[in-house]
């Protein structure tokens, strides 16, 4: 999450710098298997996205506290090492990665729904919340409050996102759906809501409301629907069109909203389905995020042509960044930032960071999957393992973070399952709150 999440920065220990190959060609190995994705011919490689959603979903897996089942923020790529806290968010992609588990083969529907179960116990009677708004680091076997951190706005709704996934996968268990309602219905969002009609990033205790209110273009979009749909303590539909949409790019002709880190465009759409609906605007954010991507690799391909030595790497083959780890600590990073500015702006250094990249799969697979199979091919178990990919890599410099983070290594998951099935997209939107979101907004059918 933007602000939220560059707060809560970590410096990573380096590994031994070792040169990358810096001039390969790309992997040639068959494409197999076609679909259909927004009314296009998606031809993808089953076995590979088979691979990585079984790599990533052991991550939830592992990294699950066994008592309570809250998912670490972070650990080793190769396995073990994890944070002692957790993060609300990836309890929230967690619950969805389980969700989609029995219908795409990753885990039976009986140990899929005893996760689960275990996990929203903890968060409805261990979690430490505020008016219902968990906090962004909890301890992962205690559930209370970590780092200082503030009751977070958009970290509580991706956690209910999962929950709502939840709830329409396992909601014929009585217990399970009893605790999503629970988990639903207690958050206060009115309480969270600023002067104009603008939701607050959070609440700490010793500041209270935090100054910071979300308030233009970012990842927002699915905060605020979910605040509008929600059965009690709901926003008015207003809300929807209070926040500024004053950032706009132009890429190749075509005006979209801009964020420069690619999680922005992703977040959301791992959720709620935009593909067949309009704003009352009459803006596609579906189209949106697809040009957004479409733009970010142009601009990484251009970086690579004026800066040769640090980012030659950079190309239609190799791109994607997104807030990640880097060698000098946590980066809030991505790009375009202004038309026609090809700068390294945000200390951009040659970092590839997967998860943008992975985000993407649903969004732009063809471009997403031929980068993520390059990645794999040239660099191996140097930079894919036991999770899949590891948070961050630089080809120029050799640097490969330690890490993987929860949320990443989520939307990874989530994006390939929406490829291959649309799993999470079904899950989500056949409970009524995104249903009555998209409605009371004013999004239309196309």
């Amino acid at each position: 999450m933007s602000t939220p999440k560059l707060a809560s920065s970590q410096l990573l220990g380096t590994l031994t710098r070792r040169r990358f190959i810096s001039s390969v060609v790309a992997a040639s190995a068959p494409l197999v298997c076609g679909s259909s994705l927004g009314g296009s011919s998606v031809v993808h490689d089953d076995a590979f996205l088979t691979d990585l959603r079984k790599r990533c979903y052991r991550y939830f897996l592992d990294a699950a506290d066994p008592v309570t089942g809250f998912i670490s923020d972070r650990g080793m790529r190769s396995g073990g090492g994890f944070s002692e806290h957790a993060s609300s968010a990836s309890c929230g992609f967690g619950l969805a990665a389980y969700a989609i588990a029995p219908e795409s083969g990753l885990e039976s529907f009986e140990s899929a729904r005893e996760r689960s179960r275990i996990m929203l116990r903890s968060l409805v009677d261990v979690a430490e919340h505020h008016n219902g708004f968990v906090y962004h680091f909890i301890g992962r076997s205690d559930g209370g409050r970590r780092m200082n951190s503030e009751a977070s706005t958009v970290d509580t709704a991706l956690m209910l996102a999962g929950v709502i996934c939840s709830e329409t996968t396992f909601g014929d268990d009585i217990e399970i759906k009893n605790l999503c309602q629970e988990l639903i219905t207690r958050t206060n969002w009115r309480s969270m809501l600023g002067d104009g009609n603008c939701l607050h990033m959070g609440w700490s205790p010793e500041h209270g409301l935090l100054p910071y209110q979300w308030d233009r273009f970012s990842e927002l979009t699915i905060l605020v629907l979910m605040a509008i749909g929600a059965p009690n303590h709901a926003i008015d539909p207003s809300a929807w069109n209070a926040w500024k949409r004053d950032r706009m790019l132009v890429h190749r002709g075509e005006t979209f909203l801009s964020y420069p880190p690619l999680f922005v465009h992703q977040y959301p759409m791992a959720f709620f389905d935009f593909r067949d609906v309009r704003s009352p605007s009459g803006r596609s954010y579906w189209q949106n995020s697809i040009t957004a991507h479409h733009a970010q690799i142009e601009f990484l391909s251009r970086l690579a042509e004026r800066f040769p030595d640090e980012m030659g790497h950079y190309s239609e083959s190799l791109w994607g960044i997104t807030s990640s780890d880097s060698v000098s600590g946590y980066r809030d990073w991505g790009g375009p930032y202004e038309d026609n500015r090809y700068e390294p702006d945000r200390g951009i250094d040659g970092t590839v960071v997967p998860s943008a990249s992975a985000g993407g799969l649903a969004v732009v697979p063809d471009e997403a999957l031929a980068t993520l199979r390059y990645q794999r091919d040239q660099f191996g178990d140097r930079v894919y393992g036991r999770y899949g990919f590891a948070n961050a890599f630089n080809p120029a410099t050799g640097w490969v973070s330690r890490d993987v983070i929860g949320i990443d290594t989520g939307i990874s998951l989530l994006m390939a399952e929406n490829l291959r099935s649309g799993g999470v997209w079904s899950a989500f939107m056949k409970h009524p709150l995104p249903q009555r979101a998209f409605r009371l907004a004013g999004f239309t059918p196309v």
